[in-house]
Parts: structure tokens; sequence; C-alpha cells
């Protein structure tokens, strides 16, 4: 079958029409929420008919109370608890005449005029997964795609057609057979064969939501009302009490009826697979969900990168030639093949480094692990042919569109001056620089990368005893050996979501171990377990690392370079322990201020914690000084960073002044220490790195 000039993927032939009819688990949720939402809906009639009485009662109490005593202040009580009555039925039915419209300010609407081939591609494919077309299709800078629409309580009852959103990040990240896989899952979720009750029950739940938090212009209200005068003050008060206990019997049912809809909303996301599978393969939509997740993560390295070169001035010029440079460089970092310049990801890719064996099921969690897709998708056993042509065929004038959604990320960039832009030769360059910089000698086997170095006491380390049983570099970085940074991750996470399960904090009552089902109560004698395997494996990596100075020291000894490794060695380790210091220091002032942005202060607390702030950062300012008179450490920074860094340090910041913040001097503290933390980690990696990459010369 052909759009307008580009081939489109052929669906798979004689796939059964059953696998797109409702499973019988899909049935069961449905029957659940429903429960849940009948429950509801008599405990909310209940609250709507006590709302009315307590309307009717205040507004006859207050007419009474001005009839039998007309007076001034009789009128202001009796007004107020008119207020508190119809304030009350008010806050239960305002729900009924909201309406929820999405955010579009990020997105870019496309004509058909514009894109006949991707207008054509879709048409298509919703008359294959029997949908109907959507009423607008956008584009979006990131990696992702997704139908919306903007939904009231009418709309459980009235038909409203959906808009599709395309984010060029995945468009750059696919081939066209996994773009068809993508976009077929999206129109699974409204196709005639899709669970239209599945639609309806998230209605039924972006109402309550609704009803229970999107509640500032209420709020606004009742503080209007209070501040007219201290007796109104009095009823918006009572108002606002009542409210609140209405909210947690509305919440306790919200809870109920969100648990199930969740489960639900798994269900009709394996739904959607299949009917993306039905018309498109399953191999498509496995292989870009591994990729996708990948290509997230290379989207927000790179812009991490240019968060940090903005204060060098620059941006990109097109975001996504250098996005595809990101992912070339993560499969060769990471082993992976490229086929069609995309890297091939499978389940098995990444598995060697995760080592939790804890398998806590979400049920809270709207969609099903990729994990759990992924089998879902390989049962239905429906294989087509690859086509590897790029997704971007399908979009008329692609660059075009990739420089325009690079120039809107940047609209509100806050550039001090016209920024310079990065050309992708420029981009690629900087860019293997920068990695190369912050990657260590692959002849380590990642064995000190992300981790701290044993502290090894030179003076008193005696190397040639070490050696008789290990005395090679390999045999010190064995296989073992290697596997054991890893190890040691897997059970620290395994442990604190022991911790988690064992304090209820995330009402986990039940979870798995190695395949094994277990109970909360087994909770605290698991992870004593699990803590004693880690001890047992840092203490394997603390003699790794010992050993390893002990091979080095011999062999710096028999080339007359022991005085100096000895210097080097003990030059970063004083480094080292700055800097974990530094950090502490960082992580605590962090934390201090911490409320100032979270939290509704008041005005004494928001003293406090400027005074407090004050304290933490005179150290710091102290150690920033140093910094900048180190000779050693002035290639880490810019004369931009240079600059700030020597303003901060310069004077006294007040921050808050005349009942207002002192946005400047806020915005130069947080660059400040951000930076502080940010120098010193670099430093302590540059020495690290340096004494590696030297220590191997001395190997025979």
């Amino acid at each position: 079958m052909q759009t307008a000039t580009v081939t489109y993927p052929a669906r798979p032939q004689h796939a059964d029409e059953r696998i797109i009819k409702p499973s019988a688990a899909f049935k069961k949720e449905v029957s659940k929420v429903l429960g849940s939402i009948l429950f509801f809906i008599v405990t909310y009639i209940v609250l709507v008919l006590a709302g009315v009485l307590l309307a009717v009662l205040c507004g006859y109490g207050g007419v009474m109370l001005v009839t039998v005593f007309p007076r001034l202040i009789t009128f202001i009580f009796g007004a107020g608890l008119i207020c508190l009555g119809v304030m009350v039925l008010y806050f239960l039915v305002k729900f009924l005449f909201k309406k929820n419209a999405t955010d579009r300010s990020h997105l870019t609407e496309l004509k058909p005029a514009d894109q006949p081939e991707l207008f054509n591609f879709v048409r298509t494919l919703t008359n294959e997964t029997q949908s109907p077309f959507p009423k607008r299709i956008y584009i979006s800078p990131e990696v992702n795609a997704y139908v919306f629409y903007d939904s009231s309580f009418w709309s459980m009852f009235f038909p409203v057609r959906k808009n599709l959103v395309i984010g060029l990040g995945l468009v750059n990240a696919v081939n066209l057979s996994e773009f068809k896989a993508i976009l077929a899952h999206e129109f699974g979720h409204f196709s005639q064969r899709s669970m239209k009750l599945g639609s309806y029950v998230y209605n039924v739940n972006h109402v309550i939501h609704n009803m229970l938090y999107d509640n500032n212009d209420y709020g606004k209200t009742l503080e209007a009302w209070a501040n007219v005068s201290s007796y109104f003050a009095f009823f918006a008060s009572l108002t606002a009490g009542i409210v609140r206990g209405i909210q947690w019997v509305l919440q306790q049912c919200y809870g109920i009826v969100n648990k199930n809809y969740m489960s639900l909303s798994r269900q009709m996301e394996f739904h959607a697979d299949s009917v993306s599978a039905y018309v498109s393969g399953a191999n498509h939509l496995i292989t870009s969900l591994r990729r996708l997740e990948v290509a997230d993560t290379c989207y927000n390295r790179l812009f991490q990168h240019y968060q940090e070169w903005a204060r060098e001035n620059l941006k990109p010029d097109n975001v996504y030639p250098q996005h595809s440079a990101v992912m070339t460089q993560f499969a060769n970092e990471h082993g992976l093949a490229l086929q069609g310049g995309l890297p091939q990801v499978s389940a098995a890719s990444f598995a060697r480094l995760n080592k939790t064996r804890i398998v806590v099921k979400d049920q809270w969690a709207s969609h099903p692990s990729t994990d759990d897709r992924e089998t879902h998708l390989l049962s239905l056993n429906i294989p087509t042919e690859t086509l590897q042509t790029p997704a971007w065929v399908v979009f008329t004038n692609a660059e075009a569109l990739q420089r325009q959604q690079t120039e809107k990320l940047y609209t509100n960039a806050g550039f001090k001056q016209t920024p310079e832009t990065l050309t992708l030769n420029l981009f690629t360059q900087r860019y293997e620089t920068e990695v190369k910089k912050y990657t260590l000698n692959p002849a380590y086997k990642n064995f000190y990368n992300f981790r701290k170095m044993t502290t090894v006491n030179i003076d008193t380390l005696d190397y040639d005893r070490l050696l008789e049983n290990v005395d090679t570099f390999e045999k010190i970085l064995d296989e073992a050996t290697l596997e054991l940074p890893l190890l040691a991750d897997g059970l620290r996470s395994d442990i604190h979501t022991l911790e988690l399960i064992q304090e209820a904090r995330n009402g986990i009552h039940t979870f798995e171990f190695e395949g094994k089902k277990m109970n909360r109560d087994e909770a605290a004698g698991l992870r004593d377990e699990l803590k004693n395997e880690l001890s047992v494996a840092e203490a394997k990596m603390v003699a790794a690392d010992r050993n390893m100075v002990a091979l080095f020291f011999h062999q710096a000894e028999k080339k007359g370079q022991l005085d100096k490794i000895k210097t080097d060695y003990k030059n970063f380790f004083a480094s080292a322990e700055t800097a974990e210091e530094s950090q502490k220091k960082f992580e605590e002032i962090r934390k201090a201020v911490y409320p100032l942005y979270a939290e509704n202060l008041t005005l004494e607390k928001v003293h406090a914690v400027v005074n407090l702030m004050k304290r933490l950062e005179s150290p710091i300012k102290e150690s920033i000084k140093d910094m900048l008179a180190d000779p050693s450490k002035q290639t880490l920074y810019t004369p931009a960073e240079k600059s700030t860094l020597e303003e901060y340090v310069s004077k006294q910041q007040a921050y808050f002044a005349n009942d207002t913040f002192l946005d400047g001097e806020l915005k130069l503290f947080n660059e400040s220490i951000m930076l502080f933390q940010g120098i010193g980690a670099d430093y302590t990696f540059a020495l690290k790195k340096e004494l590696l990459d030297w220590q191997l010369q001395l190997l025979d």
C-alpha cells in the first residue's frame, strides 16, 4: 500500500482477529472499576443531599435570624450563614462546569496542505485500526507520542474527538515500521474494537480527581470572602473545615476508584499493544519500546550538556542530528549494534547492569513494565518484515521542522546576549571531548566507574605480601571481581526497597524475591541477609582495590617510580576526602533552602531559613576562595563561571528584604553552590583519571 511517495509498511497476513477482542482480564478489571465507581456515586449522592440539606438549613437560619433580630450584626451573621451553605454545596457541584484544557504552548499544529504524506499515512492507519481520524495533529520536540483531548463532565456523555501529538525526538529514534507500530498503539486506545467503557472510566476518574484536587479558584473565592471582615472570616474558616471533611470522605473513595482504574489502565495498554501488533506486527513495537528508553536517556543527556554550555552562550542549530550523534556514542559505549543508524536494543542489552532481585508489582502504575509488555507481544507471535527507512520520510521538509522545534525549545532560554549556535560537527567535537574527559580507561572494564576508590594507608601498605596470590592485572580484575560493583548496587537497591516495605510507607504487602512470593513480615529477615551479602561484596571490593594499588606499587618500584606513585595516591585520597566533605556541605545547604521553593512559609520561617543559609554558606565561601586561588584548578571553570564565583564570595547576600525575595541573589547563590560542588567533583575525577591512566604505563 502506498501513501503519496512513501512505502507504507505492510500489515501482517492472516493475523487472528481474536487478539483484539476484550480479554477476560480486561472484562474483570472493568467490572471492578464499575463497582468502585458505583460505590463512589452512592457516596457522592449522599454528600450532595447532605449539602442541599445544609444549604436549606443555613438559608432558613440566616433569613430567620435577620427577620427576628433585624440589626446590622445579625444581617452579617445571617449572610455568612447563607454563604456557608451555598459554598459547601458549590464545592460539591463545581466540577460539573469545569473544562480541562490541555496546555498547547509547547505544541505546533500541522496542516494537511503542509504535510500531505504524514496525513495520508495517519489516515491509512486509522482505517486499519478502525479508529476516528484525529481532530488535529501536533508535533512537539521531545521523545514521545500520545493522544489527548479537552475533557469535562459532559465528555462522558458526548463524543470528543482526540488530538494526536508526535514528538520529533521519537521520530528521530525509529524506523518507518516502528513509527507505524507506535501510532497504531495510540489509535488502539480509541479504535472501534477498543474498550469504549475504558475511555468512559478514564473520564469518570478524571472528574473525581478534578473535584478533589483542582481547587485553586475555590480557595481564592473563600479567601476573598474571608478578607471582607473578621465575621466572614469565621464562616469562611468553618466552610473550609466542612470542605476538608468532605474531601477526606471523597479521597477514600478516590483511592479505591483510582487503584482499580490503574489496574484497568494496564489492561488497556495490553489491548492497545494487541491492536498495534494486529496491524503492524508485534516485533516492531517491541524494538521501539526498548529503543525509546535509550532515545529518551540520550535526549536528556544532550540537554544536560547544553544546560552547562548555556553559560557560554551556546545552543544547537538543529537538535535532532545531534541527538542521533549522542545515540551513536551511547551505542558504542554500551556495545550496541547499529542498524539504519539506530541502536539495536533488546531485553538482554542491559540485563547485566541490573542486579536487583526483588520484584514489586506496582498497583498504582498506569502502564505495565516494558518486560511485561514484551512478554505479551511475543505471545501473539505476529512478526512482519521491517522497513529500515527512517520515519522522517513521511514529513515534508523535515529539516525545517527540526530547526523550528529547536528554536521553540529555546524561546524562553534567557540568554544574556544573542547565542552562538553549534553545528553538528562543532557539537560532535565538543561532546566527544567531554565524554572522553569523563570516561575512565577501558582497560579497567568499568570497575572504578561511579564509585569511591578505597582509601589505602600508603605508608603501611605491604604490597609484596598482597601480591603473593594475585600478582597480575588480569587476576585482580577477574570476572567475579568486575561483577562486584553491580552486585553491591543491586543489593543496596533491594535493601532500600525492603526497608520501605517493612515500614509500610508504600502500601506494599507482598513482593517476589528470586521468583518466590513473600509478604511484608518476611522483609526484615531478608533485609538482614542482604546486608550480610553487601558486607561481603564490599569487603571483596576493598581487597581488590588494595591488590590493585599493591600491583602498581610493585611495578613502580621496579621502574624507579615508587615515590611518585605514592605521592600521587596521597594527593588523590586527600582530594577525594575534601570532595566528600564538600558534597556533604552541598547536600546540607540544599536541604536547608528546599523549603523556600517547596513550601508556603510564614514570614518567621522564611527568616529562619535565610539565617540558616547564611550560616551554612560561610564555610562554602571560604572553600570557594581557596579553590579560586589554587592554580591547579583554574582549568576547571570558564571565565564566566569564575566571575560568578568571585561575585558570590565578594559580599554578603541578604536573599530576603522588605518581605520580598531578592531573586538575583538567590540565582547567584544557586549557580555558585552548584559550581562549587561540580568543580570539586571534577577536580577529584581528573586526578583519579590521570592516576589510573599513568599507572597503566608501569605494566610490563
